[in-house]
């Protein structure tokens, strides 16, 4: 119960903050995913964005999913969200905030959006000696197993930060370029600008926050990944049971893929 009116009171907060606006230097990732275990051919590429700002606080978010929110804060009525839905087609559902050695994840399983925190130095890094080149930089190699993924990342002291995309903040150096060992997730520094945003926090009144640990949100997910697509669609509605086709009888984990790899 404090977690939660903890919670409840961070968001209060940041619905305060909502008009402000601040400046900030975006980092672009191209972000090459496969979203279908089924079809690994399928390489499908959509921008990622690391904003830091002034007191180097971090959020990592795909772009297409960064405007789909900010958009639903804004709108008014019934008719401008169906147009939002449209318009801004996000193929991943995850935003990370990192603050004071803390990374705040925010994820949405089926309908629930669920929040949870971990320190940075969760993930273990195994770096490589020696130096090589990576475009125009001078880069060393790190590993990790980290949900359920190994994981490869090249990262430079060239860029003065310690960062880089996803959760991968505690190597002394900026990541230009991660990648799993399946090749199922890969982001790929590209550039950089100063812009300025507003709703840093990405607050909406309207969306109900689930605050939950690392291992419940596990959970969470490996039970969603063990439903079938006719489980999903019975819940929707219990009349569904009558006419939904036999292939949707096929499990949710069969294809999907989320970066957080369960089994």
């Amino acid at each position: 119960m404090k977690k939660l009116l903890f919670y409840l009171l961070i968001i209060n907060g940041y619905i305060n903050l909502y008009a402000q606006e601040q400046t900030v230097m975006r980092y672009n990732y191209l972000g090459k995913l496969i979203l279908d275990k089924t079809q690994p051919e399928k390489i499908e590429e959509y921008l990622f964005v690391l904003d830091i700002d002034s007191n180097q606080s971090s959020r990592f978010i795909e772009l297409a999913l960064l405007e789909r929110k900010q958009a639903i804060a804004e709108i008014k009525s019934q008719d401008e969200l169906m147009q939002t839905l449209r318009t801004y087609r996000s193929k991943t559902n995850f935003t990370i905030f990192y603050s004071n050695g803390i990374l705040t994840t925010f994820s949405k399983i089926n309908k629930t959006i669920f929040t949870y925190d971990e320190p940075k130095n969760t993930l273990i890094w195994k770096i490589e000696p020696g130096n090589e080149q990576w475009q125009n930089y001078t880069v060393q190699k790190a590993t990790t197993f980290f949900e359920g993924r190994h994981w490869n990342v090249l990262f430079t002291t060239a860029i003065p930060l310690i960062e880089g995309p996803y959760k991968f903040k505690n190597l002394p150096g900026f990541v230009v370029k991660a990648w799993d060992d399946e090749h199922h997730y890969e982001f790929e520094f590209a550039n950089s600008k100063k812009i300025t945003i507003k709703n840093w926090n990405l607050s909406n009144p309207k969306d109900l926050i689930t605050p939950i640990t690392v291992k419940q949100y596990e959970k969470a997910l490996k039970v969603y990944q063990n439903k079938s697509y006719r489980d999903l669609l019975i819940e929707m509605n219990p009349k569904n049971a009558e006419t939904v086709p036999a292939e949707f009888a096929e499990k949710v984990g069969l294809r999907s893929n989320p970066i957080f790899k369960v089994e």
